[in-house]
């Protein structure tokens, strides 16, 4: 059986990823501040898609492909830039936090397209 979240479960995990974020340090805790910005914004994405569209995509994979079939090309670009992030940079093990604070701008800006 597949369960579909529907925008309040959406919403509450989202708000629950980002109470995680606030307790994390970009520098200490890149790794665990880039996943958990990249769950969060699949969580607002869903949310942002259900105010434009009245219909999300659940998962994260296929996501990017979901949004521009959708014409929403501007959380499509923003969602390729974490998944970028995501694999080269965390994967990269870079950890000055400069991963981690990007990460945490392209949620803001995904946070700001759902207004």
């Amino acid at each position: 059986m597949c369960y579909r979240m529907n925008a309040d479960g959406h919403r509450t995990k989202t708000e629950r990823l980002e109470a995680t974020l606030r307790k994390l340090s970009d520098e200490a805790d890149f790794e665990v501040v880039v996943e958990t910005c990249y769950a969060a914004a699949v969580h607002r994405i869903a949310l942002a898609c259900d105010r434009r569209t009245r219909q999300h995509h659940d998962t994260h994979k296929g996501l990017a492909k979901y949004l521009d079939d959708r014409d929403l090309t501007d959380l499509a670009a923003l969602f390729r830039q974490l998944e970028l992030l995501r694999t080269s940079r965390y994967y990269g093990a870079q950890s000055d936090g400069k991963s981690a604070k990007e990460a945490r701008r392209i949620l803001a800006e995904i946070q700001a397209k759902l207004h």
